[in-house]
């Protein structure tokens, strides 16, 4: 009997210390138990129709564009001040072959959309991204990105292949390796995502290339 009382007053010293600690450090434990994990999937590859406005002229133009998701896996865990950066490319050669393009320094992604979210945010579940777009009447899918060098190259022109290499960064998460999507496009331009979508391949590249 005596065993049992002390056991039960055991019990009313040890709850409350473990109930503060799990307060106080139940964030820090979840994230070493089971850290963040994000990883970029496919969302809108066939292509969004929207228009692309010139307030100086008030003339339009329309374009596709292509999207990303980044997933938060462990929505417990509230992805902080995240980005996607374009960290290399490589581009198809005559033979097949995809050799590596030069890259002075990582480019970054825009969240959609575009005209409202800000460069970095907190992913509870998952965010949208531009992958990137095409215009009408161009010859060109441009990754959609904060700026570009001048000495940019690695757009993707008629019969043309470029592998992106994209890697997520936040306050509390690093991607563990770069995940590659390859755009391929015959120069075909649709503006029904059903017809386009025979004219431009956006694939995951399994392999880091």
């Amino acid at each position: 009997m005596r065993s049992s009382n002390l056991f039960i007053d055991l019990l009313g010293v040890i709850g409350p210390l473990l109930v503060a600690a799990a307060a106080i450090w139940g964030s820090w434990l979840r994230a070493k138990l089971a850290p963040a994990k994000l990883i970029i999937e496919p969302h809108n590859l066939r292509g969004n129709p929207t228009v692309f406005g010139d307030p100086k002229s008030g003339q339009s133009t329309r374009c596709m564009f292509f999207h990303l998701k980044v997933v938060n896996k462990r929505p417990w865990l509230n992805i902080e001040n995240c980005r996607v950066l374009l960290k290399g490319m490589s581009r198809r050669g005559p033979d097949g072959l995809f050799y590596s393009t030069p890259m002075s320094v990582p480019l970054q992604f825009l969240w959609a959309p575009a005209e409202i979210t800000p460069p970095v945010v907190t992913i509870i579940k998952e965010q949208i991204l531009d992958l990137g777009f095409i215009k009408e009447n161009d010859n060109k899918f441009y990754p959609r990105l904060w700026g570009t060098p001048y000495n940019f190259q690695d757009f993707v022109g008629k019969d043309e292949a470029v592998r992106y290499h994209l890697e997520i960064e936040a306050t509390n998460f690093t991607s563990p390796r770069y995940q590659v999507f390859e755009v391929a496009w015959d120069g075909i331009w649709e503006y029904e995502p059903e017809k386009m979508e025979q004219h431009i391949r956006i694939k995951e590249i399994k392999e880091n290339m």
